[in-house]
C-alpha cells in the first residue's frame, strides 16, 4: 500500500524520481518547445494553451516575451515569487515542498500566457522560456504591415495631387487678378517668391503702385495637419552684411503697415491677403522683409527679397 501511495503522489506531482529526463521529454512535447541548449526552450506564442513550466529551489525560472508584460498574477504568493522587468519575468519558489504548485497569468498588449507551475530537481528545471510569435501571427503582420503601406502610399499620393490643382487654382486666379490691375491703369509687378515650412507656404503673388503706395498681394496655403491662424505680420528693413563666402544680419527698423487677411485657414485651404504700404527707396545692403507669425509660435516666417524698390 505504502508503495502504491508513492507512485500514485510521484506521478500526480510531474516530478519524475527514477528517471528525471522523462518529466523533461513529457513537459517539451505539450509545450512544444524545442531546447536551443541546456534548460532553455523556444516556445511559439499562442492563444489558449496553458504552458507547463517547472522551477528549482535556488534557482530562477526568466520568461522572455516579445513586448512588454502589462500585469502578472500568480496564484499563490506565499510559494512561489514573481517579479517584471518590462519584457522579462522572473519565477522563483520559496519553499521546497515537492508538492508546491500554482498558476501565473502574464498579460501583455496582445497576448495572455497561462502557466503551470511546479517544483523540480535543478537539472530539470527550466532556466529560460523564449516566446516568440507563431509564423502564422508573423504573416498576418507582414501582410497588415503591406496594406498599411500600401494605403499611406495611396494617401500621399492624393495629397499630392491635391496639391498641385490648389497651386495650379491659386496661379490661375493670381493671373486673372494681375490682369484685371493692369486694365485698371496700376502699375503691377509679378512676383514668384515663396517660402514654406512644417506645411506652411506663403506666396508673394504681385506688388503694385498705387498713387504713391505699395499693395502688396500674397497667398497662404495651409497643407499641415491643423488649423493655421496668422497672429501678427511684421514689417521692416533689414540690414545686412555680405561677406565674400556669408552674410549677416546687423539690425531691423519696423515699417507701418496695413493688413487685410482673413482668419483661421482650415487645413487642405487657401487665404488670399493684401498689405499696404507707403512706397520705400532701400538703402545699400537694406532688404524688406515681412515676417508672419502663428498663434502661439514664436518662430516666424521671414519673407525676403521682395523688390519694393522697383515696384
Amino acid at each position: 500500500m505504502t508503495a502504491w501511495l508513492l507512485a500514485f503522489f510521484i506521478l500526480w506531482s510531474g516530478v519524475a524520481v527514477a528517471d528525471e529526463s522523462v518529466s523533461v521529454v513529457d513537459r517539451q512535447k505539450e509545450n512544444k518547445t524545442a531546447r536551443t541548449t541546456l534548460n532553455i526552450y523556444k516556445l511559439p506564442l499562442k492563444p489558449g494553451v496553458a504552458y507547463r513550466l517547472q522551477t528549482a529551489i535556488g534557482y530562477i525560472t526568466t520568461i522572455d516575451l516579445p513586448e512588454e508584460a502589462q500585469k502578472v498574477f500568480i496564484g499563490d504568493a506565499d510559494l512561489f515569487k514573481a517579479e517584471v522587468y518590462g519584457e522579462q519575468v522572473l519565477i522563483k519558489p520559496s519553499t521546497d515542498y515537492p508538492d508546491a504548485r500554482t498558476n501565473l497569468t502574464i498579460y501583455t498588449k496582445t497576448s495572455r500566457l497561462a502557466f503551470d507551475v511546479t517544483v523540480g530537481a535543478p537539472e530539470t528545471a527550466d532556466f529560460v522560456l523564449d516566446f516568440h510569435a507563431s509564423e502564422e501571427d508573423a504573416l498576418v503582420a507582414n501582410e497588415f504591415k503591406a496594406k498599411l503601406d500600401e494605403k499611406k502610399a495611396a494617401l500621399e499620393s492624393e495629397y499630392q495631387t491635391k496639391a498641385q490643382e490648389q497651386a495650379k487654382t491659386v496661379e490661375k486666379l493670381t493671373q486673372e487678378k494681375l490682369e484685371e490691375e493692369i486694365k485698371q491703369g496700376t502699375v503691377s509687378k509679378k512676383l514668384k517668391i515663396s517660402v514654406k515650412d512644417n506645411g506652411i507656404q506663403i506666396n508673394m503673388l504681385s506688388l503694385s503702385e498705387i498713387g504713391g503706395e505699395n499693395y502688396l498681394r500674397f497667398s497662404i496655403l495651409n497643407y499641415s495637419d491643423h488649423d493655421y491662424e496668422v497672429e501678427r505680420i511684421v514689417a521692416g528693413k533689414e540690414l545686412v552684411r555680405r561677406g565674400v563666402v556669408s552674410q549677416r544680419k546687423e539690425g531691423f527698423v519696423p515699417v507701418d503697415v496695413s493688413v487685410n487677411l482673413e482668419g483661421k485657414i482650415p487645413k487642405n485651404s487657401y487665404h488670399y491677403g493684401l498689405i499696404r504700404f507707403e512706397k520705400l527707396i532701400l538703402k545699400k545692403n537694406e532688404r524688406f522683409v515681412l515676417r508672419f507669425y502663428e498663434k502661439q509660435n514664436n518662430q516666424p516666417l521671414q519673407v525676403d527679397g521682395i523688390p519694393v524698390e522697383a515696384a
